[in-house]
């Protein structure tokens, strides 16, 4: 097990912790072990899993499943201006007092800037 499967393991562990039962998935190469992670997570009836290739749908999911379910609901995205697709969901989600949670991943230094 490496670092990158250990940390996503902590997050799916929290995000239960959190009532979270619902993730929406936009997957990117960055974000993969927490992917494979919360599959498995899925596959185990532990939460379930969403997967939708356009973030800006995922996010509106995201927020769809939080509001039907009345507890907070996680979408998950690659870095960069994927991140920047979830905006709408997310200004819709603070203006309706909805809990969506937003997880991205990030560029190694080296390929920031």
């Amino acid at each position: 097990m490496n670092a990158a499967t250990t940390l996503a393991g902590a997050v799916v562990s929290a995000l239960r912790r959190g009532g979270v039962t619902d993730v929406v998935l936009a997957p990117g190469s960055r974000s993969a072990a927490l992917a494979i992670t919360l599959h498995e997570a899925d596959q185990a009836g532990l939460l379930r899993l969403h997967v939708r290739v356009d973030e800006r749908t995922a996010g509106f999911l995201a927020l769809g499943l939080a509001k039907g379910a009345h507890r907070p609901a996680a979408v998950v995205t690659t870095s960069g201006t994927a991140v920047a697709n979830l905006h709408p969901a997310v200004l819709e989600a603070a203006h309706a007092g909805e809990p969506l949670i937003v997880l991205s991943a990030d560029r190694p230094a080296e390929l920031r800037g």
